[in-house]
């Protein structure tokens, strides 16, 4: 991701928060919600993303 660089090069603080590490807490509490009200089962497969 050139940001990332561009933004240590610049001695800029950047935090890089993509998809993966603000969105699987939702996730999983959506199928907590839902196996919880319909009575379902769901399993979250949590895949380390680096990026």
């Amino acid at each position: 991701e050139p940001t990332t660089h561009l933004a240590a090069e610049s001695g800029v603080a950047y935090v890089s928060a993509g998809h993966h590490a603000t969105e699987r807490y939702g996730v999983q509490a959506i199928g907590a919600h839902l196996a919880d009200t319909f009575g379902l089962e769901h399993l979250f497969i949590d895949i380390d993303n680096p990026v």
